[in-house]
Order: C-alpha cells, then sequence, then structure tokens
C-alpha cells in the first residue's frame, strides 16, 4: 500500500507529488493522458509561481514580461507595470512535462494513460480504480480538475453552479517574432514585453493576447451564466487584434476549456482526501489564473499528507482544511467581492480605472493584486482606505 495516491499530473498533482516524495513518503501519481499533452491555457506564470519554483526551466521560457496593458470598453488602455511584476510566458504542455519530470526525480511513481473512474473507501485506506491498474494507499489527493472525478467520488462536489465556473475560447496563433516584438512592447522603442487584456468584448470576463517566441496566445472567456453567444464573439475578437495590431491572425484551430472561479462555497476534504488546484476551484475570479494556486495548494496538502502519514492518523487533513481556510480559501473570498466590484458593469471598470490612472499608489495596489505579489487579503483594507479617503464619491459608487 502507497502512503500517497495524487490523481492528476497538472501543476498542483505533480508539484504535490514531488513535494510528498522529497518528504519521503510513497507517492504513485496517476494522469489520464500521457505528457507532453495539449492544455488550453494563457501560459502566463506570474511573480508569485516564480517565487515558488526551485528549478530551472529556463530552456522553457518564451518571453519575459514586465507587466500588462488593459485595454477598456471605451477603447481607452492603460499599463500595470513595476519592478517586481516581472513573469515568463510558457508552453502548458512543455511546463506540465517538466513539472511530471521533477516529481519523477523526487521519487515519485509516475502512471501515465490510465484514467481514474472510481474511489472507494477502505477500512485502512482508499482504492482508486483505473481503466487499467487500480492503487491502494493510505490518503489521497485529487488534483484531476474541474471536470475531474475525485470531486464527485469523494462526495464533495457533484456540479458547478454556473456562477462558479467559466469557460474560455483559447488559441496559439503563429506569429512572425518581428511582428511579436513589434507589437507586445511597451513602446517602439522599448525590449519590455506585455501582457495584453481587452475588457468589454464579454460580459464577467476578459480576452487576452499573451506573447510567446513565434506564436500569440489569444484567447476569450467569461462566466458560464454569461457565455451565451461567446463562439459567435470569437472570430470578430481575433478581427479586433489583427486589425489593431496590423498583423495577419488567423487561428486555424481553437480549443476551450472550463476554469473554476474561487471556490470558496465547497469542502476541499473528504474521507482521507483533498482536492487541489482547480478540483478544489482555486482559480483567481479576478484574473484567472490558477497556476500558482495549484502549486501551493498542491504543496500544502503534500506536507499535511506527510503529518498524518507520521501521525498514523487520517484525520489529520482537517488541517489542510484549516490551513486553507487561513491563506490561499481568505484570499480566493476576497477577490471574490472585489470580482463583483469589477465586472458589475463597464462602468465600474472604467470607473477603477480612471482611479489608478490618477494615483499611483492605487496602481500598484492593482497590480499586485493582478499578480499576486502581495495577496488581496492582505492589502484589501490599505486599498479601501485609500479609495474611502482619496476618492470617496467614486468608493461609494463602486460599492466599496
Amino acid at each position: 500500500m502507497h502512503d500517497l495516491i495524487v490523481i492528476g499530473g497538472g501543476p498542483g498533482g505533480a508539484s504535490c507529488a514531488r513535494r510528498a516524495a522529497l518528504n519521503g513518503l510513497d507517492v504513485v501519481l496517476v494522469e489520464k493522458h500521457h505528457h507532453p499533452r495539449p492544455k488550453p491555457c494563457g501560459g502566463a506564470l506570474g511573480p508569485q509561481t516564480l517565487n515558488i519554483l526551485d528549478f530551472d526551466y529556463s530552456h522553457l521560457i518564451q518571453r519575459e514580461f514586465q507587466g500588462a496593458k488593459v485595454y477598456l470598453p471605451s477603447g481607452k488602455s492603460s499599463v500595470l507595470t513595476q519592478d517586481d511584476m516581472k513573469g515568463h510566458t510558457i508552453h502548458r504542455n512543455d511546463f506540465d512535462s517538466l513539472l511530471i519530470d521533477k516529481a519523477r526525480e523526487a521519487g515519485a511513481e509516475i502512471v501515465l494513460d490510465n484514467e481514474i473512474v472510481a474511489i472507494e473507501q477502505l477500512r485502512k485506506g482508499v482504492r482508486a480504480l483505473g481503466v487499467g491498474d487500480s492503487y491502494k494507499a493510505h490518503l489521497l489527493v485529487g488534483a484531476d480538475g474541474v471536470n475531474g472525478v475525485s470531486m464527485k467520488e469523494l462526495d464533495i462536489r457533484h456540479r458547478w453552479s454556473v456562477e462558479d465556473v467559466a469557460v474560455c475560447i483559447t488559441a496559439e496563433v503563429p506569429v512572425d517574432p518581428s511582428e511579436i516584438e513589434r507589437t507586445m512592447t511597451l513602446d517602439a522603442e522599448s525590449s519590455q514585453f506585455l501582457l495584453e487584456l481587452y475588457y468589454g468584448d464579454v460580459e464577467w470576463g476578459y480576452g487576452w493576447c499573451f506573447p510567446k517566441s513565434e506564436s500569440l496566445n489569444i484567447g476569450l472567456g467569461c462566466r458560464l451564466d454569461k457565455a451565451k453567444g461567446l463562439r459567435d464573439k470569437w472570430e470578430p475578437f481575433l478581427s479586433k487584434i489583427s486589425s489593431e495590431k496590423d498583423i495577419k491572425i488567423k487561428a486555424t484551430e481553437s480549443t476551450s476549456a472550463r476554469v473554476p472561479l474561487g471556490g470558496t462555497s465547497s469542502r476541499i476534504i473528504g474521507r482521507r482526501s483533498m482536492l487541489v488546484g482547480d478540483a478544489a476551484g482555486l482559480v483567481s475570479p479576478v484574473s484567472g489564473e490558477g497556476i500558482s494556486f495549484a502549486i501551493e495548494s498542491g504543496i500544502l496538502a503534500a506536507d499535511v499528507a506527510t503529518e498524518a502519514v507520521r501521525k498514523k492518523s487520517a484525520v489529520h487533513i482537517v488541517e489542510y482544511d484549516r490551513r486553507m481556510k487561513n491563506t490561499l480559501l481568505e484570499e480566493l473570498k476576497d477577490l471574490h467581492s472585489l470580482a463583483g466590484i469589477m465586472y458589475k458593469s463597464n462602468s465600474n471598470l472604467e470607473m477603477l480605472f480612471d482611479i489608478i490612472d490618477d494615483d499611483t499608489i492605487m496602481k500598484g495596489y492593482l497590480s499586485d493584486i493582478f499578480t499576486r505579489i502581495t495577496p488581496y487579503s492582505k492589502i484589501k483594507y490599505k486599498l479601501a482606505k485609500r479609495l474611502l479617503t482619496k476618492h470617496p464619491r467614486k468608493a461609494i459608487k463602486l460599492g466599496f
């Protein structure tokens, strides 16, 4: 019997398996796909993710970026950039494959191409039943994403509400590197690349354009209850970017995916089991970023699993719930509130960015929130105080 089964080989699962193996546990990670495998994602690693990673991945870096340019519904734009906003774009298939390799190097057993279809509780453990083999362990971590079997089999969640999940369309569009350098930098004289966010093309969401070495990752996403007609908006969005950048953009293939938003309304532990990453709903409802949350939750789950195995106490996993509520879940709960203000209307978005364009301190706060340089839960009172003292009328209109 293993100490720990990890279901799913994305950033959360691979990071969990690696950390648990480094801690000395007997770990098996089971992933239904082969790696590398396609993964719909913008592929941006922000400062918080860079701070977590403790190994070299420089060979995967496509572009280094130093902030974001935000396009508002009115057509105005605003640049969010500061010295510590450095991040990297990568291809998720290669990045996830590297994380799997790192877990294997740490001593975890990696099983690919085997889908887990059921989970059984045993007298002194848990069994994961695959299409091929089955696996027994003292504890289990579900890291199998928004559509995974873990949350259902563990009776934690059987479906997502339409307000707790988003849907996005994305494509990797080949573009000449010289055109990327011309159109995705701060200005004509700068070599500082920026991510681009587009508000107003969809309700309760945004479009994006991220620079890679020889392509642009372009996407459009919104909350599921606002997604009617999303596919019809895809081609016009591509045409808009093509026209504004004066480059030929042709997305021959696009993929769609569901993304959870916040995960604050459901449990994240079951009997002998913990959920991490997308399976637990750990994605920022403001930015849609989930990689850093997945890695952090995976590491935390691994540490709690290690403690539980050493104590020979399966009930110790309640500590994962407690620590998460004091850290990531608290942050996501606060981000939910901010998203409710930001995405309530286009006028709210315009007003918020009008404020930060006139207030460098507020711009710094918003930059921190988007990048997770500082968790929103740690600066929310400073932000609210600044709004109410320096911009009282707008603060009241926004609902702070």
